[in-house]
């Protein structure tokens, strides 16, 4: 297991409610869902509904595994997504531990992930694994929730680093 050692732990999400807008019990389960949508809409390489997840454009930060940060298109989002993973034999984002913050039509939620990759090879470990957490920012959009900012913060890896370079050659 390795720590990235680099990543701060302090947390990007104000848990403070003091003069905050208290959303109601179906925005906080649309903003997880949308949350959770991003792993399930990569997992399953639904590519156009995770495209349908993002405004335009999006502020997204994924420097805690050596990708650039920037403001992106979806399109690029998606199609960095798709030769990043499609090789992959399978893959598993598991999200969870939501906390949620809401202010009018601005939210924030930070969530743990776990993303598992696997890709049988004959150049070492089939599996690779990355545990941190999402910090996701979403504006609503008529009656759903969309991401307008997405940070992944990686805090440990384990198993074979190289299937990213041989997922792509599959």
């Amino acid at each position: 297991m390795i720590n990235s050692g680099n990543v701060p732990l302090t947390l990007e999400l104000n848990l403070d409610m003091t003069n905050k807008f208290i959303a109601s019990p179906d925005d906080r389960a649309k903003i997880i869902e949308v949350v959770n949508r991003y792993g399930l809409a990569i997992d399953l390489h639904d590519w156009e509904r995770f495209h349908s997840l993002f405004v335009n454009p999006v502020e997204f930060d994924y420097s805690s595994i050596g990708v650039a940060a920037g403001s992106l298109q979806p399109e690029e989002i998606v199609n960095t997504a798709r030769q990043d993973l499609s090789g992959f034999q399978a893959t598993q984002h598991l999200i969870t531990n939501h906390a949620v913050e809401i202010l009018d039509d601005s939210a924030t939620c930070l969530a743990h992930v776990r993303a598992m990759h696997f890709l049988p090879n004959d150049q070492g470990d089939s599996t690779f694994e990355m545990g941190g957490y999402y910090t996701a920012g979403l504006v609503r959009s008529e009656s759903d929730w969309k991401i307008r900012r997405w940070k992944f913060s990686v805090l440990w890896s384990s198993g074979n680093r190289d299937l990213f370079r041989l997922a792509k050659g599959a």
